[in-house]
């Protein structure tokens, strides 16, 4: 009648990471849980309340994850910094005439984000904007 149910254990066993990233995770999440199950099965506390040794596992557990991640957040954030600023250095400052965006618009049926970006691209020449966006480059 009623089909058995398989516990948390086999499955474990069948959904092994296999990348080195993911086992140093899971790895770090198994002691994590590791210290929950201690906890409850041990002394009834507050659980609000997280203990020293928590607190402990759970920054050895975030420092397993940011070593297993590549680095540490902050890293990637001022990261990220640097190429908006890179990007913004790029870019030119170009006066386009609206004129020349709303045609675009028009003739070509684009979005006027893409019109504008299309004629930022080309130093805001509608000639070769147009020219570009009708025979495309040819493929090297």
């Amino acid at each position: 009648m009623a089909e058995p149910i398989t516990t948390a254990n086999e499955n474990e066993e069948a959904q092994k990471p296999t990348n080195a990233e993911d086992r140093k995770a899971a790895a770090a999440l198994d002691n994590l849980n590791a210290n929950a199950m201690s906890q409850d099965n041990g002394e009834a506390q507050d659980s609000t309340q997280p203990n020293a040794a928590d607190q402990e596992a759970l920054m050895k557990a975030m420092g397993r994850l940011e070593v297993a991640a590549g680095g540490s957040a902050s890293k990637k954030i001022d990261d990220k910094k640097d190429v908006v600023k890179k990007d913004a250095e790029v870019k030119k400052k170009i006066k386009l005439a609206a004129e020349d965006i709303q045609f675009l618009v028009n003739e070509l049926d684009l979005s006027k984000p893409k019109a504008t970006e299309l004629l930022r691209a080309h130093d805001g020449s509608i000639d070769s904007a147009v020219r570009s966006y009708v025979v495309p480059a040819a493929k090297a």
